[in-house]
């Protein structure tokens, strides 16, 4: 193996230039048959060629040199499993020029959900039946063929597929020819060849399947395959697609390179969805909507559409050179899927709502100790499986918006046209779009976007001085803990200063005095556009309250103000006092925004509160909840309205979950039991998909056996993935403590598809701080089985149940028995998510964020206690410390700080919450 820059290369004396592929599909027996012919440019005289090559046999190999026309049989062949390899072994050098490797081999179509592998589903009448698809990146081309699966390692690809027919088979490209083979049961089908691309770009597919289709205006057709009978639903990511080809096409500068774009649902599929150039594959959820699909529903799709089309520039055109800057791929891809949803659909406000999604995602694990910089150095290739997170994602987003808003909006995307243009068709790193951007704007973007993207982190800018017209800020490193940071730890960012009125201004010291528009008010960063957090003195605080008040901030800078505030209670910066204050300002409030940021806060304080302080001062904090969202939630109703946009809907649906939570109110639980049993009953029309999750888990809360029977039925009965999801994450609610095992022996039976399982266990371990405990006995009892379900599946799934299993502790003593468990139980490929999430329970989580390219969920807080208290002999001492407030204990707690300054403010009395 060679390397460069200590990456773990193939050796750079032989690169690919065409693949020639044909495979042969089994879905009976599970196998595939293939044969390839690789035409090779020989750079440098060599004795041996290596490519990648996982869970293939090899049977036959030739190698021809063209120069000669002379076919050479290798003299050994050597696999390595710890690297992927093959290597053909030469008694002669092979000379400088153009050769033909010809390989004939064989594979399995796996039940993994990558390679080349197999999905189960059930068609409309009910009868079972298996489909073959791919998903190769990162690193799992190799299983479907022997390639240099590196992605600098660009190459054209020419494929053929034998399949039974009258089946459906699909690639990258258009079908150029078919034949019939075996008297007309097989046939042949030819498509023809891709541009160069990287070997993680190609795809295909073998199935049945329905499609409708529509041509952009700039002519380029579209289709969207589901399984048959259900190509209606395939109707809004069509419309959403054409839009976003065309609006592409134009901000790009070039047009989409392809003749044709498909996107096709997979019945099984472990990400959320996979930009394969002209063949887009999803999760069902995130391609198909049904009929009065929920508001939540319609924009997720919009968002993984416009992200994955995205891709089909940024991405497969223009490609990262490594691993190292996925970033590069999938922030950029971020950025441009609020870019074009907005362009869509204006009324989704997905730029206010990028402030309490993406950006919130971002700063809550950028804020860990555990967090990466954007850009990680990755020196094999495994190691990027670590990196597909909110960092590469959401933190990459945050950072391209903060460019746009410091470069404007003119030079940001003229320089982007050009670093298209110059770099179609190529490999590309981080500092070839930091160049475009400098000719551009005229602007040292690498000196702007260095402290961002290489090291890890964000910044708290503290308001010393204010005198009307002239601002003195500081900056310092802003860590969720509150903890020290030592003299050589400090890092100084490149901070644009946005100021409403004002062009950016740059604060490149520690300390720096800043000229700003006179106002009633100071607000930094105004808009949200720097993923940073600012602390104000109390004056400006009380300034800004007012101003709320008379309407005078924007939806982003409300809920931007709301998670700030949070943060700096729980950091030790704010008193929780001033929190509550504040948060009780928004009782008038009736944008969903800023509802989400509201929902996100109190969720914090809820996990703190209802572990650490009494019963009746929790008791009081649920009061204040209630009250608080009673006028909002009264006004909104439980009823879609003729006026409703779509921020209604999803304010609708927030603030019943919030009921669902918090509620002391008897006629919201009634109301929701009501509309529960009449679902059940066969009245669709009193339970939308808007609201159905929230009332899912009233009604278990409320019930008992009954209500939890109704939901397996329901799902047993579902016909679809999404009303299926509805039920995964909410059936543990079950306020009966033998029907939460019931979920979790659900979760291992292997009756749930692997790219859901999480879900169920995740929807116990939130349901309460007794659900919790319970959940992580059950993991570690039955990791044995978890782990042969997902280990040669993607790492996101055991991620997901990494996080989800221990959702919702928070003391030091959970944190060393999780820490224990996996010394004795090593997870090499999730080494960074069990560090964050040790580091998670440590420094208290307050969100779930579900990360929104591949679908899997990451930690979340959890739902209220209630539910009786497990009678387990094998629950562990942790466990058992979890249901006893952490006050009365006086455990160590690592999280205590920010307990024991609740415990010191006016928080802890009855009175302060009668007073808000």
């Amino acid at each position: 193996m060679a390397k460069a820059e200590g990456r773990v290369l193939l050796p750079p004396t032989v690169e690919p230039v065409k693949y020639d592929i044909k495979l042969k599909p089994d879905l009976v027996n599970f196998t595939f048959d293939g044969s390839e012919k690789i035409r090779l440019d020989i750079q440098e005289a060599t004795d041996e060629i290596a490519l990648h090559v996982k869970e293939i046999a090899i049977k036959n190999h030739t190698i021809v040199l063209k120069a000669g026309s002379t076919e050479v049989k290798p003299e050994a062949v050597t696999y390595s499993i710890k690297d992927a390899t093959v290597t053909f072994k030469f008694e002669e050098m092979l000379p400088v020029g153009e050769a033909e490797l010809e390989l004939e081999f064989f594979g399995l179509l796996n039940d993994q959900m990558a390679g080349f592998y197999r999905s189960g589903y059930k068609d409309i009448t009910g009868a079972s039946k298996i489909m073959a698809s791919t998903q190769f990146e990162s690193l799992d081309a190799r299983r479907a063929f022997p390639c240099w699966d590196e992605p600098g390692r660009k190459a054209v690809f020419g494929l053929t597929l034998v399949v039974d027919t009258g089946l459906t088979a699909l690639s990258n490209m258009p079908e150029k020819h078919r034949c019939y083979l075996d008297g007309g049961a097989k046939m042949e089908v030819a498509f023809m060849d891709s541009p160069k691309m990287s070997t993680y770009l190609l795809a295909f597919i073998v199935g049945e399947f329905d499609f409708i289709q529509a041509q952009t205006s700039h002519g380029v057709l579209v289709r969207v395959f589901a399984p048959p009978g259900r190509s209606k639903d395939g109707q809004f990511p069509l419309e959403v697609a054409v839009k976003a080809l065309d609006g592409y096409d134009d901000y790009f500068g070039l047009p989409y390179p392809l003749p044709k774009l498909d996107m096709i649902a997979i019945p099984e599929f472990a990400a959320g969805a996979m930009e394969n150039w002209g063949l887009v594959t999803y999760r069902e959820v995130d391609l198909l909507i049904a009929e009065g699909a929920s508001r939540k529903q319609m924009q997720r799709v919009c968002i993984v559409v416009t992200h994955e089309l995205a891709h089909q520039w940024f991405g497969n055109l223009v490609t990262m050179n490594w691993w190292d800057d996925l970033w590069l791929n999938e922030g950029f891809a971020s950025w441009c899927e609020n870019y074009m949803a907005h362009e869509i659909f204006p009324d989704f406000a997905m730029w206010d709502q990028f402030t309490s999604d993406t950006q919130a995602a971002a700063m809550r694990l950028d804020s860990l100790r555990s967090s990466h910089p954007i850009q990680v150095p990755i020196k094999h290739a495994e190691e990027v499986e670590e990196v597909f997170d909110a960092i590469s994602y959401c933190k990459g987003a945050s950072v391209i918006k903060m460019a746009h808003a410091y470069l404007g909006a003119d030079a940001f995307r003229s320089g982007l046209q050009a670093y298209m243009q110059k770099h179609k068709y190529s490999n590309t790193e981080t500092s070839d779009l930091w160049a475009a951007w400098s000719t551009a704007s005229g602007c040292k973007v690498n000196e702007l976007m260095a402290s961002w993207t290489e090291q890890m982190g964000y910044p708290l800018v503290t308001v010393k001085s204010f005198n009307g017209s002239e601002v003195e800020l500081e900056q310092s490193w802003f860590l969720a803990d509150g903890s020290e940071v030592k003299k050589e730890e400090e890092k100084i960012w490149k901070i644009p200063i946005i100021c409403k009125g004002q062009k950016p201004v740059l604060m490149e010291a520690k300390t720096q005095k800043i000229s700003v528009p006179k106002s009633d008010f100071l607000l930094i960063n105004a808009g949200r556009q720097v993923p940073m957090r600012v602390l104000y003195s109390d004056e400006t605080y009380s300034q800004l309250a007012t101003a709320i008040q008379k309407g005078q901030l924007s939806v982003s800078d409300k809920a931007g103000l709301v998670l700030d505030s949070f943060a700096l209670a729980k950091s030790g910066h704010l008193g929780a006092d001033k929190v509550f204050k504040l948060i009780a300002s928004f009782r008038s409030e009736r944008n969903f925004i800023v509802w989400d940021a509201i929902s996100q806060a109190l969720t914090g304080f809820d996990t703190v509160l209802m572990a650490g302080v009494s019963d009746p001062t929790y008791a009081a904090f649920k009061a204040f909840v209630s009250k608080l969202i009673a006028d909002a939630a009264k006004e909104v109703g439980w009823e879609k309205k003729a006026s409703d946009g779509h921020l209604d809907g999803l304010l609708r649906e927030t603030l019943i979950n919030m009921q669902s939570k918090y509620s002391v109110d008897p006629e919201a639980m009634a109301e929701a039991k009501r509309r529960f049993d009449a679902f059940m009953a066969g009245d669709a029309s009193l339970l939308p998909d808007d609201i159905k999750e929230p009332v899912f888990k009233m009604a278990l809360k409320s019930g008992g056996k009954k209500e939890y029977q109704a939901l397996r039925n329901l799902q047993a009965k579902a016909t679809t993935n999404i009303e299926r999801k509805h039920v995964y994450v909410t059936i543990g609610h079950t306020a009966d403590i033998a029907l939460k095992k019931d979920v979790l022996d659900w979760v291992v039976s292997g009756d749930i598809k692997i790219q859901d399982f999480f879900y169920p266990m995740g929807s116990v371990a939130a349901s309460s701080k007794e659900a919790a405990a319970l959940t992580w006995d059950y993991y570690k009892s039955h990791f044995d089985r978890i782990w042969s379900m997902c280990k040669t599946a993607s790492p996101s799934l055991m991620d997901a149940m990494i996080s989800l299993s221990a959702r919702g502790f928070s003391t030091a003593e959970a944190a060393a028995e999780v820490e224990q468990f996996y010394k004795e139980h090593p997870l090499k490929q999730n080494q960074r998510t069990i560090s964050q999430l040790l580091e998670g329970i440590r420094n208290l989580r307050c969100k779930a964020s579900e990360n929104r390219d591949w679908g899997v969920l990451a930690p979340a807080g959890y739902g209220s206690s209630g539910n009786q208290l497990v009678k387990d002999s094998r629950v562990s001492s942790v466990s058992k410390k979890l249901r006893t407030p952490l006050a009365r204990q006086g455990e160590s707690w690592t999280n205590a700080a920010f307990l024991n300054r609740i415990l010191k403010t006016p928080v802890i009395e009855e009175s302060f919450w009668k007073s808000l």
